[in-house]
């Protein structure tokens, strides 16, 4: 599936892929997902759970020995596989953490 805002939208920042478990808080509550790639705007959570365009979500972060508060919004949703997530907040220090995990990764 092709969502052409997608297209047409140029990156923003750099993506760094890494599988993160976290458990996403949203308006129908906890759940287990997982992160496959982030970058300092935002990342695609992978899950077969539903989500809204625009519902807000929350969820940690675990990189290096520090983890982040996340908060940000549903961007697009791909039906069955995920969504992706803008940040709404950044936490202090996340920005130097995600260069230093990007680079450990080979990005």
């Amino acid at each position: 599936m092709v969502i052409p805002h997608l297209l047409i939208m140029p990156r923003e920042y750099s993506r760094f892929s890494q599988m993160i478990e976290i458990q996403l808080e949203s308006g129908s509550g906890l759940r287990e997902a997982r992160i496959s790639d982030i970058s300092l705007g935002g990342c695609f959570v992978d899950t077969i759970a539903t989500a809204q365009e625009g519902e807000v979500v929350k969820f940690d972060v675990k990189l290096e020995d520090r983890t982040f508060n996340m908060v940000g919004e549903v961007a697009y949703v791909f039906p069955g596989n995920g969504f992706g997530v803008k940040f709404t907040e950044i936490p202090d220090g996340f920005e130097q953490i995600l260069a230093h995990s990007g680079s450990l990764a080979g990005d």
